[in-house]
Parts: structure tokens; sequence; C-alpha cells
């Protein structure tokens, strides 16, 4: 990428995330959060912090339009996260704690046979975090994550699919290893 690419990229996301910064003013969003998307498809409640360096994405692609964000109450998020809705809703709720080097993906690749991976249409319905859940750092929460309230995710685990509300998981796969 020539360097020129790179510095028009790098201003096209600060200018974004001051553009977010003064849609959101109840809510702390750090100087080195970079953000790419529109403004008006996130939602952050009052006293949203987010640190940074982040990377927060909220635009479509891959055949899909459903790009949101919406982050509740109270929700710390940490530093060196990655959250990316690419064309699909992510919700985090209210009183929240997402540590750091947490990746939320809302969609994926398709991965049939025959065509590069690159052309292949994204599938995913997004990301769903409860209430008072808190994400261990280097989590990875995929496309259909759906994470009850009182919800724990161990460090480094890998959530896809339910975990019920109150229920501390970890692994790859995530799995129960307790409850709160």
């Amino acid at each position: 990428m020539p360097l020129k690419d790179f510095a028009r990229g790098l201003r096209d996301g600060v200018i974004a995330r001051e553009r977010l910064r003064r849609a959101h003013p109840h809510a702390w969003i750090a100087g080195e959060v970079l953000f790419r998307g529109d403004p008006r498809r996130v939602r952050l409640a009052p006293d949203v912090a987010i640190k940074g360096p982040t990377v927060i994405v909220v635009t479509d692609g891959g055949g899909l339009t459903g790009s949101a964000l919406e982050i509740g109450r109270r929700t710390y998020v940490g530093e060196f996260n990655n959250i990316r809705c690419a064309g699909a809703p992510i919700r985090i709720g209210a009183n929240c704690l997402i540590s750091q080097q947490v990746t939320v993906v809302g969609t994926n690749h398709g991965t049939a046979p025959g065509t590069p991976i690159v052309d292949q249409p994204w599938s995913g319905e997004g990301v769903v975090v409860g209430d008072d859940v808190w994400v261990g750092a280097g989590a990875v929460l995929l496309p259909g994550a759906r994470i009850g309230d009182g919800a724990v995710v161990a460090a480094n685990a890998v959530v896809r699919g339910e975990v019920e509300p109150g229920a501390i998981v970890g692994g790859i796969p995530a799995r129960v290893i307790g409850r709160r």
C-alpha cells in the first residue's frame, strides 16, 4: 500500500472518530480509537468508556447491509480491541467489562469450495452481549455469539453460540467451566 493511501486512511479514521465523539458527548472515546463507518449507526449510552488503541468498524460489506453498534450504559471497552460489525449488528449491554485484546466480529467469509474466499458472500447474524458481562483479555466473540446476562468469558476463550446467563465459560471452543 502506498504511503499516501495509508495516510489518507488514517486521516479518514481520525475524522470519523471525531464525528463519533460529537454524536456521543456523554461517552468517553480515547484519542487513539480508530473508527470507520457511519456514526449514525452507533448508539453509545451514557458513561460508556472506550480506550485506545481500539479499532471499531461499522460498515457494510460482503453483500450485507445491517451494520450497527450499540453499547449500553456504564460499559468499559479496554485497549487494543477489534470490534467489526461488517454488515451485521453488534450489541453490548450495560455494566459490561470488555478487557483488552478482545475481538468481536459480526460476520465471516463463506468457505464453499471452488470459489476464492475473498469472492464469497459474507454470512453472520452479529453478536449480542447481555448486561453485566465480563469478557476476559484476548477473547474472541464470533458471529452468532449470544452471551447471557451476568456471564463471564475467560481470557483467550472463543465463543460462538449461546452462553447461558451467569455461566463462566473458557476454552476453544468455549464451554461452561463454572457459575457466578
